[in-house]
């Protein structure tokens, strides 16, 4: 049903995948405190299915690299002029940007002026590319919700008002129990579980690179089995078209048919499952992945990796330029120093699969990643959801202020 202006309400909008999940949990936990407001937004499949009224879809988002953001540019002004409008006519009492900095920092200077109050679950990458915009973060947002320890001294030495609510990898993860037998795969052959990311166009540059990879270890591991969990906002068939050559078609792997326990498609001898991204991960010898907040789920999983990424020339020269810290990947930024190593752009299949080598065949060097990836593990809070409800919670002293009551 149509949200009106008498219903108290609040804004929450995601830009992807990692982002619908962290509104879901969100959303639930904010139902155990204010139960009476009702959320709207931009969602995925998990905020509308915690329930959450969609206006727009995080597809309208699923681009990346300044070339493919410029060609979007007209559609992305057309989102917003469309959710204002709905903000407008409902005067929700607050509103909840999770990450997404490009379209959300724009979305709440017109949030602050409206004067909404405005929070950021997921502090933007400031530390990463430049503190220039940390005065807008100041000005702009009543409260920022950050799930990285390390970035807390960063925001706060800027006067802006940052809270560390802990990670919500941690809480999700804890839930992961499962075997190999469970999922089918056999215990005595290598694993390695590939993720290229989860926005179409990464994932077709990645995939290529993987699927050299793969190429490589074989020569020497003729066993492997390389496994790619589809992220929930694409489909196998989309992932799979730039791999098929003209005339071919998927093989399908049914549900019990004696490899896996779930639905598989394959080409090209890597197998294909829609989801399942922690589970393949947890039971992965080795994993091959696209930098972004898979690195710390490996890290939190015990697998040790690899990470790769390839961009748009253009994205990467103009990063070289604005990047301010020295490694991309979480499990790196976290532990301080390379535990694992990071291929980015400028790389050969040959170094990576030499690399995934080293993690399948030195238990000196897996011993010594793991124990890094445990001290990561203790140095994270867990609760995140609970705790960003809190933090939201509080700023509204007096429930007159959320309720009109």
């Amino acid at each position: 049903m149509p949200l009106k202006r008498s219903d108290p309400s609040y804004f929450i909008s995601a830009g992807e995948h990692s982002g619908d999940l962290l509104g879901a949990d969100l959303v639930l936990a904010l139902k155990e405190r204010m139960p009476k407001l009702l959320p709207f937004g931009v969602t995925g499949t998990a905020m509308a299915n915690a329930g959450v009224e969609s206006l727009a879809s995080i597809e309208e988002f699923s681009v990346m690299g300044v070339a493919e953001i410029a060609k979007r540019l007209p559609a992305l002004r057309q989102l917003e002029t469309r959710l204002l409008h709905w903000i407008d006519r409902v005067e929700p009492k607050f509103a909840v940007l999770i990450d997404n900095p490009g379209f959300h920092m724009r979305l709440a200077e017109q949030l602050h002026m409206r004067g909404i109050k405005v929070i950021q679950y997921v502090a933007p990458k400031l530390w990463a590319w430049g503190a220039g915009r940390a005065a807008a973060l100041r000005e702009n947002f009543d409260l920022v919700l950050g799930i990285l320890p390390f970035e807390e001294e960063f925001f706060k030495s800027r006067a802006i008002p940052y809270r560390y609510i802990g990670s919500p990898l941690k809480d999700r993860i804890d839930k992961v129990i499962v075997t190999r037998e469970a999922l089918g795969l056999p215990v005595d052959r290598p694993v390695i579980v590939c993720l290229p990311g989860s926005r179409p166009s990464e994932v077709k540059l990645n995939l290529r690179t993987i699927l050299a990879v793969k190429q490589q270890v074989e020569r020497q591991v003729r066993d492997a089995i390389f496994i790619v969990p589809v992220s929930a906002n694409l489909s196998i068939a989309e992932v799979t078209r730039s791999l098929l050559s003209p005339g071919e078609s998927l093989v399908h792997e049914p549900v019990g048919s004696g490899f896996i326990a779930v639905d598989a498609w394959e080409t090209q001898g890597i197998r294909f499952v829609q989801g399942m991204s922690l589970e393949m991960m947890a039971t992965a010898d080795v994993a091959i992945v696209a930098s972004g907040t898979a690195t710390l789920e490996c890290a939190l999983l015990g697998t040790p990796l690899v990470v790769i990424y390839t961009m748009n020339e253009l994205t990467y020269q103009l990063a070289l330029r604005a990047v301010k810290i020295p490694y991309v990947s979480l499990v790196n930024l976290m532990a301080g120093r390379r535990l694992v190593r990071e291929f980015i752009q400028d790389f050969t299949s040959e170094e990576v699969a030499e690399e995934v080598l080293s993690l399948l065949r030195d238990p000196a060097k897996r011993k010594w990643i793991l124990d890094s990836f445990e001290d990561i593990r203790d140095r994270l809070q867990g609760a995140a959801a609970i705790n960003a409800a809190t933090a939201i919670f509080t700023q509204f002293p007096d429930p007159k202020q959320l309720l009109g009551t």
